[in-house]
């Protein structure tokens, strides 16, 4: 697969680094704009703070700061091989990592022009047979909904 559509995890220390400022804009604590500002400094994106409004119903701490240093990029030439790849990684990722399965599927959403990925790769189809009709349906214009 190539460099850049592979998944990395967040440096520890930026990553815990970020967990606090983080908790701190969700819970309306101290300084929020400041807070923000430094967050973007470390993750390299803008941040919002509805983004992470109690974030605890949904998620947990350590996936939300993992997702905020995620920026997956759009990659219009995804070959048949580095798709199958994606479906497989996702698939696993499912089950024992959020971030990691989030990443490929905004990597996906962003790459494809298809409305909902989530449902090709939840086909009982193996990876190869998903890719072709994600592949097919693309050049078609044909969108899942």
């Amino acid at each position: 697969m190539r460099k850049e559509l592979e998944y990395h995890e967040p440096d520890k220390t930026r990553l815990e680094t970020a967990k606090t400022l983080i908790d701190s804009i969700a819970n309306g604590e101290g300084d929020i704009e400041k807070a923000l500002n430094e967050l973007g400094k470390i993750t390299g994106k803008q941040h919002s703070q509805t983004e992470f409004a109690e974030y605890w119903g949904w998620t947990d701490l350590d996936t939300i700061a993992q997702q905020a240093f995620m920026e997956p990029p759009c990659v219009r030439d995804l070959t048949r091989d580095e798709l199958i790849e994606i479906i497989s990684i996702t698939r696993e990722a499912m089950t024992d990592s959020d971030s990691k399965m989030t990443y490929y599927m905004e990597l996906l959403h962003k790459s494809l022009p298809l409305a909902d990925v989530l449902e090709y790769i939840m086909r009982s189809d193996d990876c190869e047979k998903i890719a072709d009709d994600m592949l097919l349906a693309a050049r078609q214009g044909v969108i899942l909904l």
